[in-house]
């Protein structure tokens, strides 16, 4: 596999990945040490963002100042001034005026949220913000309320769906705080999280004590209902894992589930009433797999984590432990037909080739899977486990094979005991 990343990296290479990080980290946010809190959206690592520069790159829009300028983004700098005045006949002069008025007495904090020295004059910098934020709260309103029918931003699908990619990217974001605080400034009902949840197709809620920065950040939570972070959970490095074929092979069962968080994967061990029919399952929460999306918010959250949570990078563990999981188009076949994948991008080996270079020059760290991958490879390791799942392929591979198996069996016991008690 020439895309597969190595799973023995060297800690000499995980320190090389480190030093390729903190190169493309502007030295001025160190001089500060309450800029180094407050820096939250930042330029993506030249390291990470080489191996696909469109995956961090609006296509469509531009939000913030790390893209502002761009000339084939003109045309919906444009948009933003019909939106900003369909904005302004929603609520009153005296609101327009608190909403310009939040915006001038925040605007150092703004500033302190991005990761470059932001060298744009005061004016220029409030006004960006302002229509920026205009523009995607009249966006999510017209969405909620269904009245964009005569909107080709939101009418025509790829153009809507390009928006909602556009609005996730970790270089193309405003701060939370700013949109949260501007709407609950215009409007009572329904609230920013409602408006947020239907036009980013969010599925999941979040605890009140959350505390989102952007929508990259929004993104990244959503996935962790039902996979909180443990104080407890046993972390440590895992590297050659067997990939999906193989743990099938030493009769470890693959499951799909559905209605938990994306992250959720367990290793369980269900026992029976006869201990050698105990069953080792592997289970694995739906994933739909497709030529855009998926590639596009996975590398922006794997980015954000290696940027601002390196010690909490649970997105970046699944991904890798999918990566090992998926060697061959037999690991995706078989995934697919246990209904953990649901492939959208047309052959098998698009997904190989996605899930090997989704970890391409992201750093090593611990893993939360840590106790799942020591489970399956010891499971693995076992010959027995081995000689088991062959005596079943072959004799129990159905119920009535499984059937006859067993009844032969007992003819034949009943045959040797008549036999021992003639020769008495």
């Amino acid at each position: 596999m020439g895309l597969k990343m190595s799973t023995g990296t060297a800690p000499i290479k995980d320190e090389d990945q480190s030093k390729d990080l903190l190169i493309d980290i502007t030295a001025e946010q160190y001089l500060d040490p309450e800029l180094a809190v407050e820096c939250y959206i930042c330029r993506v690592p030249k390291c990470i963002r080489r191996i696909n520069e469109e995956a961090y790159t609006p296509r469509l829009v531009s939000i913030g100042p790390l893209h502002r300028g761009k000339e084939e983004l003109a045309f919906m700098e444009r948009q933003k001034a019909t939106y900003k005045k369909s904005f302004r006949q929603r609520i009153t002069k005296e609101k327009w005026n608190e909403l310009l008025s939040f915006i001038k007495n925040n605007e150092q904090r703004i500033r302190k949220c991005y990761g470059d020295i932001i060298k744009m004059e005061s004016l220029e910098f409030t006004t960006m913000v302002e229509h920026d934020a205009v523009f995607i709260l009249e966006l999510f309103l017209r969405s909620y309320h269904n009245d964009g029918s005569d909107d080709f931003l939101l009418k025509i699908p790829t153009t809507r769906f390009a928006l909602r990619m556009d609005l996730q990217l970790l270089e193309n974001q405003l701060p939370f705080f700013v949109l949260e605080e501007l709407y609950s400034l215009a409007f009572e009902t329904p609230t920013f999280w409602e408006l947020c949840h239907k036009f980013l197709y969010l599925s999941n809620t979040l605890p009140a004590e959350i505390v989102v920065k952007h929508f990259t950040d929004l993104r990244r939570s959503t996935l962790f209902e039902n996979f909180p972070r443990r104080k407890n959970l046993e972390q440590g490095f895992i590297s050659d894992l067997p990939c999906a074929v193989k743990l099938r092979e030493s009769g470890v069962k693959l499951k799909g589930i559905a209605g938990t968080s994306l992250l959720d994967i367990r290793f369980e061990k269900r026992k029976r009433l006869i201990p050698w029919f105990e069953v080792h399952e592997l289970q694995i929460p739906h994933l739909v797999v497709t030529n855009y999306g998926t590639e596009r918010l996975l590398r922006n959250i794997m980015a954000l984590e290696q940027c601002h949570y390196p010690s909490d990078t649970r997105v970046c563990n699944y991904v890798r432990l999918m990566d090992y999981l998926i060697n061959t188009e037999k690991d995706v076949d078989l995934l697919v037909r246990k209904e953990i994948i649901k492939n959208r991008m047309g052959d098998n080996i698009s997904v190989v080739n996605l899930f090997n270079r989704l970890s391409l020059e992201i750093h090593r760290s611990k893993s939360c899977y840590y106790k799942t991958g020591m489970e399956l490879k010891a499971d693995y390791n076992d010959p027995w486990n081995h000689t088991k799942a062959k005596l079943k392929s072959v004799y129990f591979k159905d119920l009535w094979r499984g059937t006859a198996t067993v009844t032969e069996a007992g003819s034949s016991l009943l045959k040797l005991m008549k036999f021992m008690s003639s020769m008495k």
